[in-house]
């Protein structure tokens, strides 16, 4: 039997939204989800497969129940955004649309970071624009990638236009600071002109290798906004 590869995008993600929340509000109680990051990220793994291919059984709908405890506890409204993201992922796939229930999915990952804050400590204005670029790039990337894919049915305009309404959005995000702009640079340029889609399989890896920089390049842009609100510093 071949052996399954690990969804290590996902364990990514996951550790990229919680360091943006954790350097956010750091506060002891962060320290209780590791575990329970640990448990999305093994989620998704599991059962995302599943899910894209309409084949869940009820241990992985048990599992995926077992992530919403923590956030009954520490309950906050907006779990509801995440929430509805994963779950909209399933509805979607089992109505077998493509692409959109992957989509949905990697989106709600960085929905987490807002919860994830509010349990922490509390957002604040700054936290919102965090929010929005973070959460729009994850979209777009992902988007991106499925545009580049060989294999996909994804048009180079469908990328444009959802990077064009994430730019909308993010708007609100530089009207509280100006340094929101900097995030917003390298994808802009990449997204309004992606390039070719790849011409073979062998070239997902070393588009992944980019992705991962890219990604880190926002990611570092974000926290080091957020370390300047952190300290006091006029942004």
């Amino acid at each position: 039997m071949e052996k399954r590869r690990r969804n290590d995008a996902a364990y990514f993600m996951i550790m990229l939204t919680y360091t943006l929340a954790v350097i956010s509000r750091p506060a002891l109680v962060s320290l209780l989800f590791i575990p329970v990051m640990a448990l999305h990220a093994f989620t998704i793994d599991k059962v995302l497969p599943k899910v894209l291919s309409r084949k869940m059984a009820i241990s992985d709908a048990l599992l995926l129940s077992l992530n919403a405890i923590p956030y009954l506890y520490f309950f906050t409204p907006l779990v509801l955004i995440p929430a509805t993201a994963f779950s909209l992922s399933i509805i979607l796939s089992y109505a077998r649309f493509k692409v959109l229930p992957q989509l949905m999915g990697t989106l709600g990952i960085a929905l987490l970071y807002m919860p994830l804050v509010q349990i922490f400590g509390g957002w604040k204005i700054l936290d919102i624009g965090i929010y929005l670029i973070w959460s729009t790039y994850t979209l777009s990337e992902a988007i991106f990638v499925e545009y580049k894919l060989p294999f996909r049915d994804v048009s180079v305009n469908e990328l444009r236009a959802t990077w064009i309404f994430s730019l909308i959005l993010d708007s609100i995000s530089v009207i509280f600071s100006p340094l929101f702009v900097l995030p917003l640079i390298e994808p802009t340029i990449r997204y309004m002109k992606p390039g070719e889609k790849l011409k073979v399989s062998s070239e997902i890896k070393e588009l992944g290798k980019k992705g991962i920089k890219r990604t880190l390049l926002v990611f570092f842009l974000l926290l080091f906004i957020l370390l300047l609100g952190y300290h006091g510093v006029s942004i």
